[in-house]
């Protein structure tokens, strides 16, 4: 699969989290082959790209198009298969979103066969673009500039957005992965065509040790059938201490933004788990997303023991028969009533991501 990867080109661990997805290609006899157009659009540094966006648009505009042209070219010339191109859609420069109206020649010559866009907390980027580890002149630019977390909010928007109205143009689809996911979340799109997706949907805000465990042994054997965004990978920090209301109010707004309409508009499923048979009831949150679900048309399913189902729950919020009292059940329903296929790559990560939690 060609796959476009877009996302900020500051402040995430993107690059860490390709090379471990280049990795489980290797453990699985796969190459990877990774494009970095930042890196090609500055010659690997010698054209710095503080430079390149103090030229005008149309020259900028001119250097990214004959560099796509050329790894248009390179995939093409080398049949290669497996493909990451990492591009951004958008940069932040001298307090301006400059966005990148390369959709045509990139449907053009790439050819994607989806966009997947990185994203990471709002505090987890401002830290790294406080602290850069590398002595680059667009780094240190960045953090001369001292962006709060709404403008690091709106710039990780921006992003999100362009790239959606890229794949639409291209007719492709679009997925928001967060680089906490484990890496097999973006392998599995990178390898296989047209892999299910799922939003885990449970509650953020209560859950003993013994049920959240419970939960991610749910997850964890989830991730056998389909691609996983599990909204634990990108949270909210756990203090506000000298975080403005303005930007206390952007977290939340975002937050609520991003679960609904990043991620549960744009899977394939939403799998509701609360295996709390009398308490807590069940979370707004989660039957906020099930009721977007339901909006956008998405299958749903939910585990969920008896003794507190409601009509409201099997016949607006569930699909018929997708209402299950155990984990073992529904799994029984994705194998013998569904029939779904599992993932039989190596993806030792999964455990590692497991144990983790």
């Amino acid at each position: 699969m060609r796959t476009l990867v877009t996302g900020m080109v500051a402040g995430m661990d993107d690059a860490e989290y390709i090379r471990k997805v280049v990795a489980l290609g290797h453990r699985n006899h796969r190459e990877i082959k990774v494009y970095n157009t930042v890196d090609d659009f500055t010659k690997a540094g010698k054209k710095p790209l503080e430079r390149l966006l103090g030229t005008t648009d149309y020259v900028f505009e001119l250097t990214r198009e004959r560099e796509y042209e050329k790894i248009g070219y390179e995939i093409f010339r080398h049949n290669q298969r497996d493909v990451i191109i990492r591009a951004p859609a958008t940069v932040e420069w001298n307090r301006i979103n400059r966005k990148f109206k390369d959709q045509r020649i990139i449907r053009d010559f790439i050819k994607p066969d989806l966009i997947v866009t990185l994203i990471d907390a709002e505090w987890s980027i401002k830290q790294k673009l406080e602290n850069p580890q590398a002595s680059d002149p667009f780094l240190k630019a960045l953090k001369d500039r001292n962006h709060n977390l709404y403008e690091i909010l709106s710039w990780m928007n921006e992003e999100v957005s362009l790239s959606e109205d890229w794949a639409r143009y291209m007719g492709i689809p679009h997925y928001v992965i967060a680089v906490g996911e484990p890496p097999e979340a973006l392998y599995k799109l990178v390898t296989h065509p047209n892999p299910w997706v799922i939003y885990a949907s449970y509650s953020m805000s209560y859950g003993t040790p013994e049920k959240r465990k419970e939960i991610n042994r749910i997850i964890h054997q989830l991730r056998k059938y389909a691609v996983i965004v599990d909204p634990q990978s990108i949270e909210i920090g756990q203090t506000f201490d000298g975080v403005p209301t303005s930007d206390r109010e952007s977290i939340y707004a975002y937050t609520v933004h991003r679960d609904l309409h990043w991620y549960v508009g744009k899977v394939h499923a939403v799998v509701a788990i609360h295996p709390y048979p009398e308490r807590p009831p069940l979370s707004t949150g989660m039957m906020d997303e099930l009721g977007h679900a339901r909006d956008y048309m998405k299958a749903r399913y939910m585990i969920f023991p008896r003794g507190g189902f409601s009509p409201f729950t099997t016949d607006s919020y569930i699909e018929k028969g997708h209402l299950f009292e155990t984990a073992d059940e529904f799994f029984r329903y994705l194998d013998d009533v569904e029939k779904r296929p599992k993932f039989t790559d190596e993806l030792e990560l999964q455990g590692e991501f497991f144990k983790s939690h």
